[in-house]
């Protein structure tokens, strides 16, 4: 017993010993082995994941000293008497084990330490980032088999995922924050992987450009988040998680936060928290940095998969989630929900726009986020984290259900991105390619929030919160519900349904660059098993993970599991999500049930009802020709005027500067040789030559010393007669 909490340190360690062994050693040149001894260290953690949570559900504690034992879990509320959150209790769970070392001097009395802390909230994140991802790195087996970078590829998905579960785990926020931006690095990496890749058209943002792109965009958020440690490291002396003394939860310093006032009129803790939760709007993609997500969509699609679905964008929901004691005791609530419902209707309407079938779900993914973000808004700490669980599993199942049809697509079209992932070149794949068509199934049931599916109960439970706290808040995640429904009925109705139209696609206005194949001989193909099985398992969970917290008496196992209090039924609600699920897919299926009936080159059903509106839709309400018209060209303007001053003010003092200590320089030259060297060289030489004449009066001869006694004595006569007198 406590066997998996004491080695609980193994979990990161072993991907993170994946891309040490594929990156510095020659098993990279085997790309089979680099793929499965990735794959192999992830069921290893998963194992010891799974086994962590048993023991924390369990009530396993380890104490300092290595002592084992069960106990029951002990509430500490985070919050002082003037809460400012809405909604359920939230309450800090002492943690079933942390260790941690001396890193670093603090400059106080208390150091830096480095360690790694497991209660609830991170035992079930452990389990939901180990398992889908090592459905995604299995699925990588298949997907990336051809790609000649295949070592390189797990080498960096093997570093990510390590840093994303280091950051899990993090003792304190110093550490969460280093691993936050290795997740970043690794990012900007695995979307720019297939950096050579280039269009024909020039305004087609390259894997190279949307790397960029989603690493300078999610700076700006990491530094605002870096500036509000800083400023809470200012207040608290402390990073460590935790409600003791010398911890960032302590209830005496939490409410010192609270009640100090800045010079700006916000108490100390509005300003971290919202401070804080710039890093969320950052890294989880929510408006208005919302813009990097979609162009991410470059890399391969398992990246999109682990890292902009189940595990990276989630990162910046669990922060405001781990961080959650100061934003209650903060006026910060009200922005996170407002941020989070806007993000979530927003990014709604523009996926009903588009036609990339990974690019829907990527506006997908950022409105599943406004939901978990508008939940922490208005309280719903509980049934952020229940969505944040259920949509990494089903969200993961969409992107590599995409990704399967994309390899199967490519059969028949060749791999011209532009061309395999546009929707209106697919239909009826349901016929060539089942096995992905009724797990896809599964994710896009409960991605619209079909009752009894995953992502029903735990929409449902936000909606319900919502209902409860804030109205406005209610209705507009309600409209995004069914948006949601819609979009993805449109989806589903135009990929797996009706003819396949992928023998005749529409004709692109620019051609492929890289190459172009044509394989108009072959129908789209079923994926391998290595890719199949992936989608299988997490069927699964997209139908049966909401069970962990209905909203029954006696069946919300995940709120008990987190110590918090469950959410309660709202029949009303729950038939008005059921009926917005239900009204969505309906009128998805009336609108595009004959979609594309004829070729791929028609028109889309609400481009013809509506052609403007639909235009706002698919060009994404012109928010990059608004970023690049405004902030594009004010960098662009501002790297004109630094360019001239580097190279008329910087580079003229630096070579006027090298002139001037070159002019030094000779002069030194100049004093040293002269004087110097060549004056120590006669001194040297005057003292060898008298010496040397000093020498020859030494003669050993009697006479000669009183001749030289006799002239002495006259020089003295002398300097007496003429000096003295």
């Amino acid at each position: 017993m406590g066997w998996f909490l004491q080695n609980a340190w193994l979990i990161p360690l072993l991907p993170l010993i994946g891309f040490a062994v594929i990156t510095l050693t020659p098993i990279q040149r085997n790309k089979n082995a680099s793929a499965w001894l990735a794959t192999l260290l992830m069921v290893g953690a998963t194992i010891i994941a799974l086994g962590t949570a048993v023991e924390v559900a369990g009530g396993v504690k380890i104490a300092a000293d290595g002592a084992v034992a069960a106990h029951e879990e002990e509430a500490h509320a985070t919050k002082p008497a003037a809460d400012k959150g809405a909604g359920h209790g939230f309450a800090w769970r002492e943690p079933n084990i942390v260790r941690a070392v001396r890193w670093a001097p603090a400059g106080g009395d208390a150091p830096f330490t480095m360690g790694y802390i497991i209660d609830p909230a991170v035992a079930a994140m452990l389990v939901m980032v180990t398992i889908t991802a090592t459905c995604i790195h299995l699925f990588s087996v298949g997907y990336m088999a051809h790609d000649p970078r295949q070592a390189r590829f797990f080498s960096f998905i093997s570093l990510f995922t390590a840093a994303m579960l280091a950051m899990v785990m993090a003792s304190n926020l110093l550490l969460f924050f280093m691993a936050w931006e290795i997740m970043g690095l690794c990012s900007y990496l695995l979307i720019g992987f297939w950096y050579d890749k280039n269009y024909a058209d020039p305004n087609q943002i390259t894997p190279r450009q949307a790397a960029i792109k989603a690493f300078i965009t999610t700076r700006i958020g990491d530094v605002l988040f870096m500036i509000g440690l800083a400023w809470l490291w200012i207040e608290a002396g402390t990073l460590e998680l935790g409600t003791g003394p010398g911890q960032v939860f302590n209830p005496d310093l939490l409410e010192r936060l609270a009640t100090t006032t800045t010079g700006i009129g916000i108490s100390a803790a509005t300003g971290i928290a919202l401070l804080i939760f710039s890093g969320t709007i950052g890294k989880s993609a929510q408006f208005p940095l919302h813009v990097w997500l979609p162009d991410a969509m470059e890399g391969p699609t398992p990246v999109s998969a682990l890292i902009h679905a189940a595990t990276m964008v989630s990162a910046g929901v669990f922060l405001t989630a781990r961080t959650f004691p100061i934003f209650q005791i903060s006026d910060a609530l009200p922005v996170v929900a407002t941020i989070g419902a806007f993000t979530a209707l927003f990014a709604a309407l523009i996926a009903v726009g588009q036609f990339d079938i990974k690019r829907i779900l990527a506006y997908s993914t950022l409105s599943q986020l406004g939901f978990m973000i508008a939940a922490l808004g208005v309280g719903g700490w509980v049934a952020a984290m229940f969505h944040l669980l259920t949509h990494a599993f089903f969200k993961a199942l969409l992107f590599l259900g995409s990704g399967s049809v994309i390899h199967g697509m490519e059969a028949t079209v060749g791999h011209d991105s532009n061309t395999a992932q546009d929707i209106r070149n697919m239909g009826g794949l349901r016929r060539f390619m089942p096995v992905t068509f009724f797990a896809y199934m599964a994710g896009f049931l409960a991605l619209a929030g079909f009752p009894g599916f995953a992502g029903f109960w735990s929409k449902d439970e936000i909606l319900a919160d919502a209902f409860r706290a804030n109205s406005l808040v209610w209705v507009v995640l309600s409209l995004a519900s069914l948006l949601t429904a819609f979009y993805m009925t449109r989806q589903i109705m135009v990929v797996f349904f009706g003819s396949f139209r992928g023998h005749h696609p529409r004709q692109q206005p620019y051609a492929f660059v890289s190459h172009i194949d044509h394989h108009e001989a072959h129908d789209p193909h079923e994926s391998p098993w290595t890719m199949t099985a992936p989608l299988v398992i997490l069927a699964l969970f997209a139908v049966f993970a909401g069970v962990v917290n209905l909203p029954f008496d006696g069946f919300h196992q995940l709120a008990d599991f987190f110590g918090q209090e469950a959410g309660k039924l709202n029949l009303l609600v729950m038939a008005i999500s059921s009926a917005i699920a239900l009204g969505g897919i309906l009128l998805g299926w009336l609108v595009y049930r004959n979609a594309f009936a004829s070729s791929a080159e028609e028109a889309d059903p609400l481009e013809r009802i509506m052609p403007g509106v639909f235009t706002l839709l698919n060009r994404k309400f012109y928010f990059d020709e608004l970023y690049a018209a405004t902030f594009g060209i004010a960098a662009a303007v501002l790297a004109r005027i630094w360019t001239w001053f580097d190279e008329r003010v910087i580079d003229r003092v630096v070579i006027e500067t090298g002139r001037f200590t070159r002019f030094l320089g000779q002069v030194n030259f100049i004093i040293d040789d002269a004087m110097l060297n060549d004056g120590a060289d006669l001194m040297a030489t005057g003292t060898q030559v008298a010496g040397d004449r000093t020498r020859r009066t030494t003669t050993g001869k009697v006479q000669d010393y009183v001749a030289l006694a006799f002239a002495g004595a006259v020089v003295l006569g002398v300097l007496y007669l003429y000096l003295v007198r």
